[in-house]
């Protein structure tokens, strides 16, 4: 469609030069439009040939999805050639020749193909009367199954963890412990460059700087050639790689009250076959908390009542090194070894103060928590990829993981005489602590044949195996405590063995793409103290269907569906409680069945002179629903497990407008509210069978002559979450940069938490109970940034001003500095 507005805008232009050229030899010409640092096919590129003599506009036309023109009735000449797409630098390249060859004794008077080869495109949001290429890149693309963030542009990510970067994304949601939901689901399984991670969300998130991270990709309704585990869908955090020629590098410190310290240093050796690249990154924190909690559980002849008052601090380092080969023999084989190692250790210090009420009296006191963990986390990926003449490709990928972690607990129980405050009492000592050890192995060949204008096939295989082995025991020692009745051992294995086929086809402004997976699960958890096996082996097949419309070249529609299911995870099956808080049980249920999702998603996208528009309306059936489920015992004694409900009917409405406003300001706006109806009646009829939720977000910038400021928040209204109601939460960040040493560095100063309103608090009730709780961590943190960049910076680029007439017409920002 944007050929054909195109043509709109040069009517006049085209009928003159049309009759210039109509004489001459016409070509059919090809070639294909890549991004310039990841090799990824630009769909829909526009392309114009332009007469150096004049000026006008000869003929045009756009690429397909695959990124490849194909341009007819070209007449023969020398010509500029100037090739535009959304988000990049117009590029001009001088004296394109389409002519024939002096040797080729055809008949010129028929129409001959011409193949110009691969151009590439920078991302960019200057424009220039002088056309300057600068690498920046749009902050949110959106692709035909997915959302891509390029949060490396965001100002107020600098400095933190990928928890607070995840925090200003549309639709995702962090809680307290670092648990990520997308869409209010939790059911999401989270990526790090295209793989499962092996670690906890929380784990990963909190020893991931935000300055290693790239882009983040949500999909939210995947197709079948990806893993259909995690019924919210996927988000894929993408590492940053130095793609630039020559040696070169990036140094960023950060500095912050309360400690809050970040270090990271990227190094990179690029020639034209071999790429040799290593990082580095420390990250040292000190945090504090304070909670509070009653309970209040009401028996026939008595009502217990609890008050819990609780405060901590937590200490944390950890490290990251990865290295890596990228070979590159010839442009259609490639071959890649990456490595990563990560250790980190954590010590947490808190106190509970207990206050019990009942019949028989008041009873008073402490009960102190002191925690180590260490652990260790590597993961070797091996991949490649292999283009053949017939139009086969060949990506493959083996994977190897392996993390551990050691956590020894210590509890001192102080009972307090009320009687006499000047008393210390008495106090106890426990302790218990876990071994961990995750192992998991995957394998993938992915073939694909042909293009979605002749119709483009998709098949591959998958494997992954993977084992869970965490020991709980306790020190044989008489000055603790016996809990030897709280010793156990659970190990969980389980295979996926995968089949995918998809195709994609367009057809004028339609296209399509179709596909189903099938899956073979073997699962098998055992714990030691009971004796106790459970197994699970089924077959399911996953079909998924894309379809998009083009209303214009700016805009579109998109339908999609996919089944997918969520598969319980090892926290949510291991049957022994955390045993912190003796009052408040977590604990998983071994029973727990699998979730299976049929969900639907229509959207609408638009973007158009630094304008990005996306709604959509989802929804999501879902049987066998996994939830967490609240119970009191007779001793007054919560605990939270994991049941699987009859199912539960999802319908939410995503919202997202961003836009570039001027060459100084711009903003984004996002929304997203869902409604779910659930159907707990196998359970309790005391369950709250509807639930609505909302969050929402918002991020703006200015900048002007080096300085830029950025100002971004998000809330999440109050609402019914099940068996409570959950409080309403808010946070906004304040950043100011400044660009220094000629623009090859950063110093960005930035405020957390402005208002100091991060906090949760949630009410919770059920059979004879209620029970109210508030959470709030430390997290109006003032920070310094520094970053440099160094080296022989040589791209695949122009830097140099290219003089003419042929700056674009358009301002193709649409996102953040």
């Amino acid at each position: 469609m944007k050929k054909y507005l195109l043509f709109l805008l040069f009517i006049p232009t085209l009928i003159i030069a049309q009759d210039k050229y109509s004489k001459r030899p016409e070509f059919t010409v090809t070639g294909l439009v890549l991004d310039t640092l990841n090799n990824k096919r630009l769909a829909f590129s526009a392309l114009s040939f332009i007469s150096p003599k004049d000026n006008l506009l000869i003929t045009g036309g756009i690429c397909n999805e695959e990124g490849v023109f194909t341009i007819e009735k070209v007449p023969s000449g020398v010509y500029h050639l100037l090739i535009e797409y959304m988000g990049y630098a117009p590029k001009v390249i001088d004296k394109i020749r389409v002519m024939p060859n002096r040797r080729d004794r055809s008949d010129f008077s028929k129409q001959v193909k011409l193949d110009l080869g691969v151009f590439y495109l920078n991302r960019t949001v200057e424009e220039l009367q002088e056309i300057e290429l600068v690498e920046e890149k749009a902050f949110v693309v959106q692709g035909i199954d997915r959302k891509v963030f390029n949060v490396g542009q965001d100002l107020t990510s600098t400095g933190g963890t990928a928890i607070e970067l995840m925090e200003k994304l549309p639709s995702v949601q962090v809680d307290m412990d670092g648990n990520i939901s997308l869409r209010g689901s939790d059911q999401v399984r989270l990526y790090v460059d295209g793989k499962p991670s092996l670690l906890s969300s929380s784990d990963l998130l909190e020893t991931t700087p935000s300055s290693m991270i790239e882009s983040v990709e949500l999909i939210t309704n995947p197709s079948a050639k990806y893993s259909p585990e995690g019924m919210a869908g996927i988000i894929n955090i993408v590492l940053k790689k130095n793609r630039k020629a020559g040696f070169n590098g990036n140094v960023a410190l950060t500095i912050g009250h309360p400690k809050k310290n970040n270090f990271t240093a990227l190094l990179n050796r690029r020639t034209e076959k071999l790429n040799i690249s290593g990082s580095y990154s420390f990250m040292g924190s000190k945090g504090s908390f304070e909670s509070g909690s009653e309970k209040h559980t009401y028996f026939s002849e008595d009502t217990f009542h609890l008050y819990q008052d609780k405060w901590g601090v937590s200490d944390r380092k950890s490290h990251t090194f990865k290295g890596g080969v990228d070979y590159t023999p010839n442009e259609q084989t490639s071959v890649s070894l990456q490595g990563k190692y990560s250790p980190s250790e954590r010590s947490n210090i808190d106190t509970v103060h207990y206050n019990e009420t009942t019949i028989d009296g008041l009873n008073e006191y402490d009960r102190l928590t002191a925690s180590e963990s260490v652990q260790g986390h590597w993961d070797v990926d091996l991949s490649g990829k292999k283009d053949w003449k017939n139009g086969l490709h060949l990506d493959f990928n083996v994977n190897r993981s392996h993390n551990t972690m050691d956590k020894s607990d210590l509890y001192t129980k102080t009972i307090l005489n009320t009687i006499d405050p000047g008393f210390g009492g008495y106090p106890t000592y426990e302790q218990l602590s876990n071994n961990r050890t995750d192992e998991q192995f995957e394998s993938k060949l992915d073939f694909s044949y042909g293009d979605e204008d002749h119709g483009k096939l998709e098949w591959g295989l998958s494997a992954r195996t993977r084992q869970i082995d965490q020991d709980q025991f306790s020190e044989d020692d008489p000055k603790y405590l016996d809990n030897t009745h709280l010793e156990n051992l659970f190990i969980y294995d389980d295979a996926v063995y995968a089949a995918y086929a998809t195709y994609a086809r367009a057809f004028g402004l339609w296209s399509f793409q179709t596909g189903l997976r099938s899956e073979q699960v073997t699962t098998e958890s055992y714990l030691e103290n009971t004796d106790s096996t459970n197994n699970a082996d089924y077959l399911e097949f996953y079909p998924s269907l894309h379809v998009n419309y083009k209303l214009d070249e700016s805009s579109s529609i998109q339908a999609s569906y996919s089944r997918r299911v969520n598969r319980p995870g090892f926290h949510a099956l291991n049957p022994f409680p955390k045993y912190s808080d003796p009052y408040n049980l977590r604990m998983g249920n071994p029973f727990l069945k699998p979730e299976f999702v049929n969900a639907v998603e229509l959207g609408y996208q638009k973007f158009d002179e630094g304008t990005t528009l996306s709604a959509s309306i989802y929804v999501k059936d879902i049987n066998d629903k996994q939830r967490r489920y609240i119970s009191v015992d007779s001793s007054n004694v919560s605990t939270v497990t994991y049941q699987n409900l009859n199912g539960s009917l999802d319908i939410g409405f995503e919202f997202m407008w961003s836009k570039q406003v001027s060459k100084t300001f711009n903003f984004m706006l996002s929304s997203n509210i869902y409604h779910s109806k659930m159907d707990a009646s196998n359970l309790t009829r005391a369950y709250d069978e509807s639930t609505i939720g909302m969050r929402s977000g918002f991020n703006a910038g200015w900048k002007k002559n080096g300085h830029k400021i950025q100002l971004s928040g998000w809330v999440r209204p109050g609402g019914e979450v099940g068996q409570g109601k959950m409080k309403t939460m808010f946070n906004t960040d304040l950043v100011y940069a400044k660009t220094i040493f000629s623009n090859k560095g950063k110093l960005t100063l930035k405020l957390s938490d402005v208002f100091n309103t991060s906090g949760f608090g949630i009410d919770t009730f059920g059979e004879r109970f209620d029970q109210s709780f508030t959470y709030k961590r430390r997290s109006q943190i003032l920070s310094l940034s520094l970053s440099c960049n160094f080296g022989n910076n040589n791209e695949n680029r122009s830097s140099s001003k290219r003089r003419g007439s042929y700056s674009s017409p358009r301002d193709t920002d649409g996102g953040f500095f």
